[in-house]
């Protein structure tokens, strides 16, 4: 493979990457509000039913659309990207060393292997995030 070719898997792949975080950063913010907030701020309504003579207060946690919509009425449409910035710092270079180590691995692999075949691109993806999990962090502790 040239180095023309490595440059284009990782643009490639950093590409890729920075449109997936982007597309899916509303519903990060979505999941994280759900899971961080305490669930009185988002009371939707409180049903009253009574077992065996006690009354229990039942309350149903808000869905991810109600959260949406109360996000966007509260904060407006720019607080569904917030924190977007960090994300983008880790995910497109990520995704660039991944697809770049892929297509490389694929490529010697097919010199191996049968070309093409399911074993070349299984092994090919663990290769590559094998790569992505641990370079990164070996690199921190050198």
């Amino acid at each position: 493979m040239s180095q023309r070719d490595t440059l284009v898997h990782l643009f490639a792949g950093g590409c890729g990457g920075t449109v997936g975080a982007i597309l899916t950063c509303p519903l990060e913010v979505v999941k994280t509000r759900l899971q961080s907030s305490s669930i009185t701020l988002y009371i939707s309504e409180v049903q009253l039913s009574t077992v065996n003579g006690t009354s229990v207060a039942r309350v149903s946690p808000p869905g991810p659309l109600h959260c949406l919509k109360l996000i966007l009425e509260k904060e407006g449409p720019r607080s569904l990207f917030r924190g977007l910035g960090p994300n983008l710092v880790g995910v497109a270079p990520s995704r660039a060393i991944y697809f770049g180590a892929y297509s490389t691995a694929k490529e010697k692999l097919n010199g191996v292997l049968e070309p093409d075949s399911t074993q070349v691109h299984m092994l090919s993806a663990g290769m590559a995030g094998i790569s992505c999990t641990r370079l990164p962090f070996t690199a921190w502790f050198q």
